[in-house]
């Protein structure tokens, strides 16, 4: 398991690569498995108290980009539904 400055510093490095894949992919399908593994990677990487964290980042780093991310609970329990 990776402290959350780790997780962080892999996050922000997916954010900075988003931008260059979401330039040279050629059809929206080619994205998802790239990401989802990537995603995958760091979210399992996390300690049990640090995913929360890790989704919510992931969530806004693919609302920057315009893509809608999956549901998932609010900070305060509820949940939202994007899209």
């Amino acid at each position: 398991m990776k402290p959350r400055v780790e997780l962080d510093a892999a996050l922000d490095h997916l954010g900075a690569e988003l931008n260059h894949w979401l330039c040279r992919v050629r059809h929206e399908a080619q994205f998802w498995p790239q990401f989802t593994a990537l995603s995958r990677t760091i979210l399992d990487e996390a300690e049990t108290w640090d995913r929360l964290h890790v989704l919510y980042r992931l969530d806004t780093m693919l609302e920057r980009h315009g893509k809608v991310p999956v549901m998932r609970p609010r900070r305060s329990g509820s949940f939202n539904r994007s899209g």
